[in-house]
């Protein structure tokens, strides 16, 4: 039974997929079996998994009709053997060094997760990104003091304490499986948060690694709401379901998580204005207006606009705020345009 199992969701990702799958077999630590979901490619995806696995016994192939991420990472724990769980998304590549560093501290603290620093690989740039939360072993009395205050939400906006990514951390098995298997296959946005923080809000010990920056995010130079996505407030309405559940269920043991919630949920819909104004968008600008004078009187929007201390907040966020609580959407619309404008975006 090796000690480790190492999941990688795979879905049309054939141009960075040898470069993933080498990262990993090329880890100086080695009592590991890599797990390839692959969740209904149609380029050759497909046969990279399967070239691969006849050349290493550590490799197992899963191939199963596209169901998206959350489904592909709940096939890939079914078949896991290993005593801890890392994941690895399929366009990133790691550090030769990361599991032997995760796995290193694992044994020695026997901590039910472990964190490790990421660094952002842009077409022409790389940044190092470090946590908020100290480095160091916490046990469950810490972590409610040091930890869950500001694991969501680290009193700057849209900062964590943790990174919500599962990819740069280890998780016991035990602890991970019923929250990756009860994460709703229909959210296809936040799949990570909806795993991550439920995991660390159950956890009795976590450790993390002191600025050892090993996992590689591949991002692009666009931001997430570079296209449109017509059902862009439909997911983040699910995932704000999913994580009011567990904050519910743990207000003894993060009592502010609720608010924390907030912040982060108040950055999503901010998101979603921005996305419905999209300028791929081809509704009219009263078809506009209107969906986003609905989606602010939707109850968890609503409330969430409401209960929000704009504290802290930058100027423009609280600017976006007030705006959208006076259902001024026109001008929220025409800041929007100035500003796309000056960019020239």
């Amino acid at each position: 039974m090796p000690f480790l199992s190492i999941i990688v969701p795979i879905y049309n990702v054939g141009h960075y997929l040898k470069e993933c799958i080498d990262s990993i077999l090329n880890q100086k630590f080695e009592d590991f079996e890599l797990i390839l979901v692959n969740d209904g490619s149609t380029d050759n995806s497909s046969k990279i998994c399967d070239d691969y696995a006849e050349h290493d016994p550590r490799i197992v192939v899963i191939h199963k009709e596209n169901g998206g991420l959350v489904s592909a990472r709940k096939a890939g724990i079914l078949a896991a053997h290993g005593k801890y769980i890392g994941y690895v998304d399929s366009d990133d590549w790691i550090e030769a060094d990361m599991y032997q560093s995760l796995c290193g501290a694992a044994k020695v603290h026997d901590v039910d997760i472990v964190i490790c620093d990421i660094v952002e690989n842009y077409p022409n740039q790389e940044v190092r990104r470090t946590q908020m939360v100290a480095p160091g072993l916490y046990k469950k009395e810490r972590m409610e003091q040091d930890v869950y205050p500001i694991m969501l939400y680290a009193g700057e906006y849209y900062k964590f304490g943790l990174f919500p990514s599962v990819s740069n951390k280890i998780f016991k098995k035990t602890l991970i499986k019923k929250f990756q298997l009860n994460v709703d296959d229909t959210i296809r946005m936040g799949e990570d948060v909806a795993c991550t923080y439920p995991s660390l809000l159950d956890a009795d010990s976590i450790y993390i690694l002191d600025k050892q920056y090993l996992y590689h995010y591949r991002q692009s130079s666009s931001s997430m709401t570079a296209s449109y996505d017509q059902t862009f407030f439909e997911k983040i309405l699910i995932l704000y379901g999913h994580l009011k559940y567990f904050t519910r269920s743990n207000e003894k043991t993060a009592p502010n998580f609720t608010n924390q919630l907030q912040y982060y949920f108040i950055y999503l819909i901010i998101a979603g204005v921005n996305n419905e104004f999209n300028r791929q968008n081809d509704k009219s600008l009263r078809e506009k207006r209107a969906f986003i004078k609905k989606m602010m009187k939707q109850k968890d929007v609503n409330e969430v606009l409401q209960a929000i201390c704009t504290n802290g907040l930058p100027y423009k966020t609280k600017m976006y705020i007030w705006l959208l609580k006076k259902q001024q959407i026109l001008l929220l619309y025409a800041l929007i345009e100035m500003k796309r404008s000056r960019s020239g975006s």
